[in-house]
C-alpha cells in the first residue's frame, strides 16, 4: 500500500532544487500544494492568466484504477501534447517509472492520509 508520506517524499525530491515560493506563485499559490494529503487531493495548477486552473487529482479518478487520467500522473509521465503542457517538473529531474507507480498506487488506493499510529498500550503495574 502506497502512503502519502511516500508520495510527498517523491514530489519534494523532484522540486528540491527549485525556488518553491516562485513555483507555487506561478502555478496557483496556496492551492498548489502537497503539504498534506488533503492539500494534494485539492491541489490545482494554473498554466497562465487565461486558462482556468485544473485539479492535479480530479476526484472522479480516485480509488477506481484511473490514476493514469489525473493531471498529476500525466504531467509527471510526459508532456500532454494536445493541451500543450510540458512534462513536469519543467526541465527535470523527472520522476522514475517506480516513483510514478507509487503515486498511481496511492491515488488508485483512495489518495488517503497516512494511517494514524495506534497509541502504545501501557502495562499496568500493581
Amino acid at each position: 500500500m502506497a502512503t502519502f508520506s511516500e508520495v510527498k517524499a517523491i514530489l519534494d525530491g523532484l522540486v528540491a532544487e527549485r525556488d518553491l515560493v516562485r513555483m507555487r506563485n506561478k502555478h496557483g499559490g496556496a492551492a498548489f500544494s502537497w503539504d498534506n494529503a488533503e492539500s494534494l487531493r485539492n491541489a490545482v495548477a494554473k498554466i497562465d492568466l487565461v486558462t482556468p486552473p485544473y485539479p492535479l487529482i480530479d476526484p472522479q479518478h480516485v480509488n477506481n484504477g484511473q490514476a493514469d487520467q489525473t493531471y498529476l500522473v500525466r504531467l509527471l509521465s510526459g508532456e500532454i501534447e494536445e493541451e500543450n503542457l510540458p512534462r513536469m517538473p519543467l526541465d527535470g529531474p523527472y520522476a522514475t517509472s517506480t516513483q510514478i507507480q507509487t503515486i498511481k498506487d496511492w491515488i488508485n488506493e483512495g489518495a488517503l492520509d497516512d494511517p494514524t499510529p495506534e497509541p502504545e498500550k501501557c502495562a499496568r503495574h500493581p
